[in-house]
């Protein structure tokens, strides 16, 4: 007897078909597709946007009312003129002056020796004021056009009328720069904040 009986014949009709299932390919989510593609045309936007305002938008000095060829800077002074063009001297220095109360505000630059920085322009300007017998205010420390600054204050009692003096000073590269508002007396605190208008959108082109 054999030990291993054999197999029942298939049943009628041949051997059962195997249907084959294609393998899956990688799902991907629509969702995150979608989200992709959204962020890229964001960005590619954004950097259109910013293409179109670097090539039409304002320039440094657009908002400016006074633009200096000779020392590179421009400000916005409303109601301030700058005299130079009209001085039949060529002045060594930018003059803004008032018309109401001939306030000026005078604006020079200096070539530095090397080595040189803001602490030897303050101890020199300072120098200056003191000989002529003129007491010079403290010391403040600020900052112009995003660099350090020195300001202090003085008064010019020669003339007619007593005139005060506010003198701001900064390096920048291997220049000093003087910046000084001559008002009277009486008029000098409204000045002063207008000065300081002036120096808030100092800006160099």
């Amino acid at each position: 007897m054999d030990p291993y009986p054999e197999l029942p014949p298939p049943p009628p009709g041949g051997e059962p078909e195997v249907e084959e299932v294609a393998p899956e390919g990688p799902t991907r989510s629509t969702g995150k597709a979608i989200a992709v593609v959204a962020g890229l045309l964001i960005a590619l936007a954004g950097l259109v946007a910013a293409g179109l305002w670097w090539l039409g938008g304002p320039g440094v000095c657009d908002q400016s009312t006074v633009e200096s060829a000779r020392f590179g800077y421009c400000v916005a002074a409303p109601g301030w003129e700058l005299t130079n063009e009209a001085a039949q001297a060529n002045l060594p220095y930018d003059e803004l002056i008032k018309p109401a109360d001939a306030s000026t505000v005078r604006i020079m630059a200096i070539q530095l020796p090397t080595g040189q920085g803001l602490n030897d322009v303050v101890k020199a300007a300072r120098d200056i004021a003191s000989q002529d017998g003129v007491k010079v205010g403290e010391v403040v420390q600020r900052r112009v056009a995003g660099v350090p600054a020195a300001q202090w204050d003085f008064v010019l009692d020669g003339g007619q009328v007593e005139q005060q003096v506010r003198e701001v000073v900064f390096v920048r590269g291997d220049a000093a720069w003087r910046i000084q508002l001559q008002a009277d007396s009486e008029g000098f605190d409204t000045r002063v904040a207008e000065f300081e208008d002036i120096l808030r959108t100092w800006t160099f082109r």
